[in-house]
């Protein structure tokens, strides 16, 4: 058995799924930020570990999280973009929040406890309503030029958010709270059609924190200033909002007294468990991404290897057939360097200079269209099980044209041809940095002994 070619094949066939998963990982990539997959999946997480819509609206408008939204411009489909080089057209953008596709876990549990601290004040349960109000207007299907509703809202959001701290931790509570109650009303005055609604956040509101006020008087609420002491009044306040956010949390807070001493130390250590909690749940969301990367990548893989007609044992006969070819692969490999890490940083980069290794080189790869003369049976060159004699090719049905593959073995049949096309997409979906480490230990394999071939030759 002839070693040294079964190791160049290999080699040749290692080349060809890298530029097909890199292929791959630029269109997965592609679908995944048009889709915001990452977002998508974090924002879903966050909603069921904060179990309440309104608290999950409050936590991505937090301004540790809101520090990393990016913004973009949404327009509507009803008016051709390039018209929007005109300002007075520019009046029927808006500009919408792009969720963050990744979270630290110390900015999670920062904008969570300073939620919490705040969850039993009515100026916090009011700015949930208005950003429920917002986010309703936001997603409404209908583009609308009245952006100043919406700037005069994120206006309205951020003084209650000051005024929830505000009421939190001093003596301005009324002041502050009474502000913020007039303000909303000249908004709904301003705009009736947002009456209805401003007049029913501030109602509800009022009622939540009577709740509140109730539960935290019959279950005798931890006093004092400290912040640790606070964190557990807020989250005594959260069983109204959230019970599920109150009994994680007071899971999470269960005896640290017992074994922290000092006030700073027990507020570090519950940070600690939320940070925990947070990076257990993402780590499920990564496994739920991977696997849909996987299954992403296996379809992507099967269509592109069967519109381009990478037919994995196509290939292998073919270049076990010609010695040039292989051995001009497996040299090109010898040759070629890149890091891993370059790899995975630059892709695109990365995908062009593995093209350049084939510049040249006549591959059994795509498909072409040649004529046959019997649109019937087909002729012995369009045939998908061809006997002795016969060539594999696909008929295009009603017309004279059959699609062939480029050199062609004569025992290629429809069955190989599934088979080589599905092999394809299974290697590639292993993706090019595993194939890459792969390659350089085949090169090295061959490298450790002269090519049988290349004796013969000297």
């Amino acid at each position: 058995m002839n070693l040294g070619a079964i190791v160049e094949v290999a080699i040749g066939l290692i080349f060809v799924w890298i530029v097909l998963s890199l292929t791959i990982i630029q269109i997965q990539e592609w679908i995944s930020v048009r889709l915001d997959k990452r977002a998508r999946d974090m924002e879903e997480a966050i909603h069921e570990m904060l179990a309440n819509p309104n608290l999950k609206a409050q936590f991505y408008d937090h301004p540790v999280i809101r520090a990393l939204t990016a913004k973009k411009r949404k327009e509507p489909s009803r008016i051709p973009r390039w018209l929007y080089r005109y300002p007075i057209l520019r009046g029927f953008t808006k500009e919408i929040r792009k969720l963050p596709s990744y979270i630290p876990s110390q900015q999670f549990s920062l904008a969570l406890f300073d939620i919490a601290i705040t969850a039993g004040t009515e100026s916090s349960l009011i700015q949930q309503g208005l950003l429920k109000i917002r986010d309703d207007l936001e997603n409404e299907q209908k583009m609308s030029p009245e952006q100043a509703v919406i700037t005069e809202l994120n206006l309205l959001i951020e003084f209650a958010r000051s005024a929830a701290a505000t009421e939190a931790g001093t003596a301005f509570t009324r002041r502050t709270l009474a502000a913020l109650k007039t303000k909303a009303e000249e908004l709904s005055l301003k705009y009736p059609e947002l009456r209805p609604l401003i007049d029913a956040t501030l109602e509800e509101a009022g009622r939540r924190k009577e709740e509140i006020e109730d539960l935290l008087k019959n279950k005798e609420a931890p006093r004092g200033d400290d912040a640790f002491t606070s964190l557990k009044r807020g989250v005594a306040a959260l069983s109204v909002i959230s019970p599920e956010v109150n009994q994680t949390l007071n899971a999470l807070l269960l005896n640290i007294e017992e074994y922290v001493g000092e006030k700073e130390s027990k507020l570090a250590k519950a940070r600690q468990n939320v940070e925990n909690w947070f990076d257990d749940s993402m780590d499920r969301v990564s496994g739920v991404y991977k696997r849909y990367s996987q299954w992403l990548a296996l379809i992507i893989g099967l269509i592109l290897a069967a519109v381009l007609n990478v037919d994995s044992v196509d290939l292998t006969l073919y270049l076990w057939r010609e010695p040039a070819v292989r051995q001009a692969l497996a040299e090109n490999a010898r040759t070629f360097e890149l890091t891993q890490a370059d790899l995975e940083a630059n892709p695109e980069e990365a995908l062009q200079n593995f093209r350049n290794q084939f510049v040249g080189l006549s591959l059994p790869i795509g498909w072409g269209f040649t004529r046959v003369q019997s649109t019937a049976f087909y002729d012995d060159q369009c045939q998908l099980f061809p006997a002795e004699g016969q060539s594999f090719g696909l008929p295009v049905i009603g017309s004279d044209l059959c699609i062939t593959p480029p050199n062609s073995n004569n025992q290629a049949n429809l069955g190989l041809k599934v088979m080589g096309i599905l092999l394809t997409a299974l290697a590639a979906r292993q993706g090019a940095p595993f194939w890459f480490d792969v390659l350089k230990r085949v090169v090295n394999l061959r490298g450790t002994g002269a090519n049988p071939a290349e004796k013969e030759t000297k």
